[in-house]
């Protein structure tokens, strides 16, 4: 069974995959030398961006898989090159269950966000800790059936991170956390485009860009 998913215009669904490519080896980079730093100054806020941007890549992968599945019909009929046919097929083989995979995405993606949210509030209770939690586990299975809940979820993670590093950059005025600032104010922003992809297909292409 597929995941009822709203998706962009058809023309935008190999662009789609080659876009979501990139984020995935972009956040792995970001994982990798996360991990690098850690091993060279031994801080743990390196550790944990690491492991937080893992999360995030390897929900791209999900995501990926899930796509390629969803939009294999259309792709083999509008593009008859023979790798990316090939590579379609391979993919829809091994993604018998859709439905685990996007679940696998929203959860490992929403996740990732929590972890980096983490890293500048820790101070904080069990409970709280249980709440969050559950509140995660529950907004991934609601996704399944409405596809805006996740996006809702990461907005609200996202624009708590933009805050936080506004805050951060006002108070130390490092270029490099203007420009973390303004890089989750910009994913927030597509979560925003996202959920108006009711509304009209386009929101779709312009959220992905």
């Amino acid at each position: 069974k597929m995941i009822q998913i709203n998706y962009g215009p058809e023309w935008f669904y190999l662009p789609s995959l080659l876009i979501d490519f990139v984020g995935f080896l972009v956040l792995f980079l970001i994982s990798f030398y996360g991990l690098k730093y850690y091993k060279i100054s031994n801080k743990k806020n390196y550790l944990h961006i690491s492991g937080a941007f893992s999360l995030l890549c390897l929900s791209f992968l999900f995501k990926l898989l899930t796509n390629a599945t969803v939009y294999y019909d259309s792709l083999k009929d509008n593009y008859q090159n023979v790798v990316i046919v090939g590579t379609l097929e391979v993919i829809r083989g091994f993604n018998l269950f859709s439905i685990l995979t996007f679940s696998a995405f929203v959860l490992l993606h929403i996740l990732g966000l929590y972890f980096l949210y983490n890293i500048y509030n820790k101070n904080q209770s069990h409970s709280h800790v249980f709440l969050i939690v559950y509140f995660i586990l529950l907004s991934t299975y609601l996704s399944n059936f409405d596809y805006y809940i996740f996006h809702l979820t990461a907005l609200f993670f996202l624009g708590i991170l933009s805050l936080t590093y506004l805050k951060h950059y006002k108070k130390s005025g490092h270029e490099n956390t203007r420009l973390l600032y303004h890089g989750f104010l910009m994913l927030a922003l597509s979560q925003i485009f996202f959920i108006f992809l009711v509304l009209n297909q386009y929101f779709y292409v312009i959220a992905e860009v």
